[in-house]
């Protein structure tokens, strides 16, 4: 019945490596319940729902959305489903961050990775962050560095069709972003260095043109090598902030 999620949670979160080292970094910085209250949090563009499960694995309960339903039905089949977490602790819903706060409700944490570059209004987004977390609530975000060469030099969809429509940002522009709304940032983490996204490249390159098995075979070959990127690259692949919204 589950024969997909069983073979897609042996490899989860996927061969994409820069992807596996959020899976493995960010959740370091997410908070737990502390005594008998619930935490509520909110994971905004949950894509395949890795980081939804690691802040419900923190003792959180979690809603995650994404604008394609398709995704969120995956994700539902694989945690609902086949892994058995009760959706009263981890659940999934189709939303457009434009309107999310439609959700009516308030939330301990935000998470928001590797989603801003693809939105236009991002202002408009971060403001209802703002109103949709509790006092001292944290928001979490992720984006493509846009000082990486990689990130500056890619294609970028005008018309907002599920692409990048900017680069990403720098911590100029999270600051420009964040600050004005009300956000303290706490603490920048630069994500990714230069050995991760050389293989990187060559995996997504070759999951494009669909040579699943040498993509395969190059993530494998990249494990023991990845482990040599220093854990402060001079220009990291992705930027991520911790932001308070203080009470």
């Amino acid at each position: 019945m589950y024969g997909k999620e069983r073979l897609k949670w042996l490899v989860f979160p996927g061969l994409n490596l820069h992807a596996r080292l959020r899976y493995r970094l960010l959740p370091r910085y997410f908070g737990g319940p502390e005594g008998a209250g619930e935490r509520l949090v909110l994971d905004a563009g949950c894509g395949n729902g890795m980081l939804t499960y690691r802040s419900c694995m923190c003792g959180n309960r979690v809603i995650g959305v994404s604008i394609k339903n398709d995704e969120a039905e995956r994700c539902r089949r694989l945690f609902n489903g086949y892994l058995g977490i009760p959706d009263s602790r981890l659940s999934f819903q189709v939303r457009n961050l434009y309107e999310i706060e439609s959700l009516n409700l308030r939330f301990d944490e935000i998470i928001c990775s590797e989603v801003l570059e693809h939105i236009v209004r991002d202002a408009d987004v971060c403001r209802s962050f703002w109103n949709m977390l509790k006092p001292d609530g944290i928001l979490h975000l992720c984006c493509p560095n846009a000082a990486h060469p990689d990130n500056r030099s890619g294609p970028l969809d005008k018309n907002e069709a599920g692409g990048h429509v900017r680069p990403g940002y720098t911590m100029e522009s999270y600051r420009a972003l964040l600050e004005p709304i009300g956000f303290q940032i706490l603490e920048p983490v630069g994500i990714g260095g230069p050995i991760r996204q050389f293989f990187n490249r060559q995996i997504i390159l070759l999951q494009e043109s669909r040579r699943h098995a040498a993509a395969i075979l190059t993530f494998l070959a990249a494990i023991p090598f990845v482990w040599l990127d220093s854990s402060r690259p001079h220009t990291p692949y992705s930027i991520y902030v911790r932001a308070r919204k203080p009470s």
